[in-house]
């Protein structure tokens, strides 16, 4: 692989521009040499703007070029659009690219899969936009779960929400988000767009797949306001809960919404996670507790029992 990667990325919307080209822009690792967007203005604006070489408007032309490594799929969803990471993600693969995409790589869970064996098979590298375990809070926290601090696992809760779409008059600000559905059955929304980096920091704190869940969508503000003023039926998950149970044993509690108030006063996504740690005999009953840096793990506390054992909680937010 060479000193430095040379990237190119698949869509110049809101999100490529303020957090992938910048984060890109930051590293020595890497140099995006070529955007491409439908949308031609959007991709000679963001080429400008982050001195990108060469722009596009058919994916199939850039994958062509030999000369790049890495492809980012990071295109918006669009009205009668939802699944284009997909298409993009799999033609990346099949032309020999290591992929960055965001989430969801696909709606069917199946396909994600098949991508993940097509790029073992070529020896490619794969990543999903999952950012919250980058954060210092998670990566602190993780550490200290690694090191032994909370001993056996049992219970992870994790919450990421805020009320940004709790109006019903409001305009809806990201359709892709907040569709027109009239189908009965409800549409994944919050979930996917929100309690997919809680879901990734769960799976990864716990070091177990879940082998069973019982879980809630809700529709809470089933008629909604779009940008141009008209009145939509929208049967999107704009709130969920699920209890899942981990293979290795434990249980966690997952929230997602976008009409509640965040539960933290600091704001973020607060993570808990409690365990059981095994103490010498003898100890007598007390508290254990420890400070974290700042934007870490704000509070480490546990219980020592005359027993021996300890319960042990880490609590942080993103």
């Amino acid at each position: 692989m060479p000193d430095k990667l040379r990237v190119g990325v698949v869509g110049a919307g809101r999100w490529s521009k303020s957090a992938h080209l910048p984060g890109f822009a930051r590293s020595p690792h890497c140099d995006v040499v070529a955007i491409c967007d439908l949308d031609e203005d959007l991709a000679r604006d963001a080429a400008a703007r982050f001195d990108i070489e060469s722009v596009y408007t058919d994916y199939e032309k850039l994958l062509a070029r030999a000369d790049i490594d890495v492809i980012d799929v990071c295109t918006r969803g669009g009205i009668g659009e939802k699944n284009n990471h997909e298409p993009l993600a799999f033609a990346a693969l099949e032309a020999g690219k290591h992929c960055l995409c965001e989430k969801p790589v696909a709606h069917d869970y199946r396909n994600t899969w098949r991508a993940h064996e097509i790029a073992q098979a070529k020896g490619l590298k794969t990543k999903v936009g999952l950012t919250f375990r980058y954060a210092p809070s998670m990566q602190y926290m993780r550490d200290l779960i690694a090191d032994g601090f909370v001993g056996e696992p049992f219970i992870f809760n994790g919450y990421e929400q805020n009320s940004q779409f709790i109006s019903p008059t409001e305009p809806v600000t990201k359709v892709d988000l907040i569709p027109e559905t009239e189908q009965e059955e409800i549409k994944v929304s919050s979930i996917e767009g929100y309690g997919a980096p809680i879901i990734d920091i769960s799976l990864w704190f716990m070091d177990s797949p879940l082998k069973s869940l019982v879980g809630l969508l809700y529709n809470f503000v089933p008629y909604r306001t779009m940008p141009g003023g008209g009145r939509i039926r929208a049967n999107i998950d704009d709130g969920d809960v699920y209890i899942g149970e981990y293979s290795r044993g434990g249980f966690c509690t997952i929230q997602s919404s976008y009409v509640t108030v965040n539960i933290s006063r600091a704001g973020g996504a607060p993570v808990r996670l409690a365990g059981r740690v095994a103490m010498p005999l003898g100890r007598g009953a007390g508290y254990a507790r420890g400070a974290a840096p700042v934007n870490q793990p704000g509070r480490a506390r546990g219980r020592v029992r005359r027993g021996g054992d300890t319960g042990r909680v880490l609590s942080a937010r993103v």
